[in-house]
């Protein structure tokens, strides 16, 4: 009786650019980040649904942003469904722990097209909102205006933080 080896499993073009994002988001590398966006990409932001990043050099630029605020990046294996894909990562935002998850859609070149990211907890999201804003405003705007985002948001980071501290007081 002869018995046959498992057929290889075999890697989509969507699971190894997943691989490829989460590599690349590990070691900050903005650029790999790039090779894998489809020119029209669209990234929701985290902070509001107000703001979309929109096109492969903008949303590219952001990812440097980003990798530029969080430090210690650690990913966690995806998710998948037909052309989507999910996987959380950790990392610390001015020493305040951040979870998040990467929701990402790809199209028929295994491009990512779209990205929505999710975060927790307050404190955390309070530290990227001090840190992340005033530096997109200012590589956008001009430093003036990224002078002015990071006074307008340090108030509102320090009543996230606050209020996550008196939450369970309350509830």
């Amino acid at each position: 009786m002869s018995v046959s080896a498992p057929a290889a499993a075999t890697t989509s073009p969507v699971s190894t650019a997943i691989a490829a994002f989460r590599t690349a988001a590990e070691r900050g590398d903005a650029d790999a980040v790039a090779e894998l966006l489809a020119p029209d990409v669209v990234l929701h932001s985290p902070l509001t649904a107000r703001v979309r990043f929109e096109g492969k050099d903008e949303v590219a630029t952001l990812h440097r942003d980003i990798f530029a605020v969080l430090e210690n990046l650690q990913t966690t294996e995806p998710l998948s469904l037909h052309d989507t894909r999910s996987f959380s990562f950790r990392a610390c935002v001015r020493g305040v722990e951040l979870e998040a998850v990467v929701l990402a859609h790809f199209n028929e070149q295994a491009q990512i097209v779209e990205l929505t990211i999710f975060g927790r907890p307050l404190p955390a999201i309070a530290a990227l909102f001090a840190a992340l804003p005033p530096r997109v405003s200012a590589r956008r705007r001009g430093p003036a205006t990224g002078a002015l985002v990071a006074l307008v948001a340090r108030p509102i980071a320090f009543v996230l933080r606050s209020g996550d501290r008196l939450a369970p007081r309350f509830l």
